[in-house]
């Protein structure tokens, strides 16, 4: 799996269930800042209807907010106010010479509520998902929040 289908995931589950085809460019502009072209959402499928993607989102949400969650003692927990639902991961990876520690995921989508991003990180050789992906995730999000003005 790569970080771009990781975070397809979770923006699948933050959309209700709903997998939007990813662009890389939003929009084209002239040096006099006007639209010359951009990106209109398009949907690529409907990977899970509305129902599970809902309690997929719970138990993601459930991983950064419960103590009991992988991701609760690693600071990707209400993040200013702003909840994170992540799901946390451990890949075992000792092929061809690779490092003898696993890979380290982590996928979130952010605020839970009303969700604007959603992030995929595979570290390699890392360790556990959320000692060493959830860190990069949640910076991920804080910074594209602050742009939003959501903090």
């Amino acid at each position: 799996m790569t970080p771009l289908q990781e975070a397809m995931f979770s923006a699948a589950v933050a959309n209700g269930g709903t997998l939007m085809t990813p662009y890389l460019i939003q929009q084209v502009t002239a040096s006099d800042l006007s639209v010359v072209d951009s990106t209109q959402p398009k949907q690529l499928s409907q990977a899970v209807s509305p129902a599970v993607a809902n309690n997929v989102k719970q138990m993601m949400e459930a991983v950064t907010q419960q103590p009991q969650g992988t991701g609760f003692a690693f600071n990707a927990n209400n993040e200013g106010g702003i909840v994170i639902a992540g799901k946390t991961g451990t890949a075992q990876n000792a092929l061809n010479g690779a490092s003898p520690n696993p890979d380290a995921v982590f996928t979130a989508f952010a605020p839970a509520d009303n969700p604007k991003i959603a992030v995929g990180v595979i570290l390699q050789g890392a360790g556990y998902g959320a000692q060493a992906a959830a860190p990069v995730a949640v910076a991920v999000i804080k910074a594209y929040l602050a742009t939003l003005g959501i903090q």
